[in-house]
């Protein structure tokens, strides 16, 4: 494998672990922003996953779209994304390409949605407090101010992109036992949150029946919702 492309892999998976990880700190250490961000994040989940609902009753697809949802971006990831910095010099030194190229590219998708969401999030608060009750309307106005519809078309291919690498990476002889196999020492080093996650993501996309299926219907959705938040007229949505 040439030692380049690992390289530049590698450099990518260190900024953007880092700038995930200067996100968290943003509202992590503000103890109102932090409040108002877990509210709105759940708030953000109950307004989306709706969308999906008769995809949850497909086979191998609910837990998939949870884990897309919810574990690659959230207020819940924090712990892993501090266990990821820490671990960067092991990770970049021991994964093969393929599997740091994945991680790498989570890294960016994570960083990004965290950017996007902590904006809109602060553009929904009012004397530094989140409504009581957010309306469609609300975040509408506030996706509008935090970002644009072409940064959000973005991040939909970067995430389709990363669920064909998991692709590739599920399809790696003895991958699952390597993960394993790790599991112990992971979580005597420290790891445990990271390897929680990986481990999670390899079982998740080994059950989905039809991969390429999954991932045309979460990138055609979400274009969809967004189509919808960015270009709707808003007198539409009072």
């Amino acid at each position: 494998m040439p030692l380049s492309e690992k390289k530049a892999a590698a450099n990518h998976f260190r900024r953007q672990i880092r700038r995930s990880n200067e996100l968290h700190v943003e509202y992590m250490d503000d103890a109102h922003l932090r409040k108002s961000y877990e509210r709105f994040t759940n708030w953000q989940l109950d307004y989306l996953l709706p969308l999906f609902g008769d995809l949850y009753a497909q086979t191998g697809y609910a837990e998939a779209i949870d884990f897309t949802m919810s574990d690659l971006a959230g207020i819940g990831i924090s712990n892993r994304d501090h266990d990821l910095e820490r671990a960067a010099p092991a990770i970049t030194t021991l994964l093969p390409l393929g599997a740091l190229v994945t991680i790498a590219s989570a890294a960016e998708m994570n960083a990004r949605v965290l950017e996007i969401n902590i904006a809109i999030c602060r553009c929904l608060l009012v004397g530094n407090e989140l409504p009581a009750q957010i309306t469609e309307y609300e975040y509408c106005v506030a996706c509008r101010k935090a970002s644009s519809l072409g940064k959000c078309v973005q991040l939909v291919h970067l995430i389709t992109g990363l669920g064909k690498t998991l692709r590739s990476l599920v399809e790696i002889p003895m991958i699952g036992i390597t993960l394993r196999a790790m599991r112990a020492p992971a979580h005597a080093a420290g790891f445990g949150a990271l390897q929680e996650f990986l481990e999670k993501g390899f079982r998740t996309f080994r059950q989905i029946p039809d991969i390429d299926h999954f991932l045309a219907e979460i990138e055609n959705r979400m274009i969809e919702i967004f189509e919808r938040i960015y270009t709707a007229p808003l007198d539409r949505l009072h």
